[in-house]
């Protein structure tokens, strides 16, 4: 209920509580029965995880009630924390929040979309290359089955208790008297007969699969969205969608670039001085590719369209194959007589044009 782990610690059941709580709390939820059930069930939910004893129970198997907390331990803490943001966030506006003190607010009694439901996934690099299927377990607030989602039973209406059929309801505050629809019917005067299986909520919260496919080339931080798969809505509402957050797992030799893939490739000393084909790794097996003579450290030769694909495109990004000399570690000393003659063969120095550089810089 709290959307935790298991072994979540206190501190952050107590965040997962306070997150849950500003968004059920009755006082920006008025006369919103399933929102207030919601309320009672993760504050249930937080009193029996946050106790060491009663956690254990629970863990074993046990479902204890908790007892009610004192006046002097609040159920939640809302230090500056600032209601209207979420009053202007949620579907009731402000009149529905102060509907106490003034004349002839009424609440909200139409449709309401169900939430939307969050899960985050990791998924290997060879996952995101070709895409994948997960099948997931949610639980979410699902229609009624007996009530179809209303929340009643098609019984006659009773009179409301509350305001005495008369839709209405007084409140006193001072010398000051206001009025206002009855909270409990909406100031229709009648309740209807609230169903059994439900208790008036209009849904039940369930544990089911779904199955989500993850398009190929998604990245991480990429949202796969699944219409209708997250809460169901309230009162003849539409369900809310589940969305799914990819995290990729790196690749131990791609770097990834966009749709692009960046990949450092070691060539001998020989191979980058004479030139050389040398076979490169590449997403979809081995490509030989010619090295020119005379390559530099760091120069880069594209592989077209042997990258990622791009989602919702057509198409695939490229392999980008990045030199890295190694050079070899020099012990004999028939090595080093090659290497100064090679150096007499090709006296070239390639400091002199950093000294141009520097000696021009000096000038200006």
């Amino acid at each position: 209920m709290l959307g935790v782990r298991r072994g979540a610690s206190v501190a952050e059941l107590r965040r997962a509580y306070q997150r849950l709580a500003r968004q059920l709390h009755p006082a920006l939820n008025p006369l919103d029965p399933v929102a207030a059930e919601r309320y009672r069930i993760v504050t249930l939910a937080f009193e029996v995880l946050k106790d060491p004893e009663s956690r254990g129970r629970y863990d074993r198997g046990e479902t204890p009630e908790p007892e009610p907390p004192s006046e002097s331990e609040p159920h939640v803490e809302f230090h500056g924390f600032d209601f209207s943001v979420e009053v202007k966030r949620a579907s009731a506006g402000f009149r529905e929040i102060f509907a106490a003190v003034i004349p002839g607010a009424t609440p909200q009694s139409g449709p309401v979309r169900g939430e939307d439901l969050e899960q985050v996934t990791r998924i290997s690099f060879e996952e995101s290359l070709r895409g994948t299927r997960q099948r997931l377990q949610l639980l979410r607030f699902d229609a009624c089955s007996a009530c179809s989602g209303s929340g009643e039973t098609g019984e006659a209406a009773l009179a409301c208790s509350r305001c005495q059929g008369s839709g209405q309801q007084r409140t006193r505050r001072g010398h000051m008297v206001f009025t206002r629809s009855c909270p409990d019917c909406g100031g229709r005067g009648v309740q209807a007969r609230p169903c059994t299986r439900c208790s008036g909520a209009g849904r039940l919260m369930q544990s089911e699969w779904l199955s989500v496919d993850i398009p190929a080339g998604v990245a991480s931080g990429s949202r796969v969205r699944v219409p209708g798969a997250g809460n169901a809505g309230q009162r003849g509402g539409p369900a809310g969608d589940f969305v799914l957050g990819i995290e990729v797992e790196p690749h131990p030799f791609y770097q990834r670039d966009g749709a692009d893939l960046v990949c450092e490739l070691p060539v001998t000393l020989a191979e980058a001085a004479a030139g050389a084909h040398v076979p490169v790794p590449t997403p979809d097996g081995p490509v030989t590719i010619e090295i020119p003579a005379g390559t530099q450290p760091g120069q880069r030769f594209r592989l077209r369209k042997r990258g990622m694909p791009k989602p919702g495109e057509k198409g695939r990004g490229d392999l980008w194959v990045k030199i890295q000399l190694v050079v070899p570690a020099v012990t004999d000393e028939r090595a080093r007589a090659l290497l100064r003659e090679l150096e007499r063969l090709h006296p070239e120095d390639p400091r002199t044009a950093i000294a141009a550089r520097v000696a021009r810089s000096a000038k200006g």
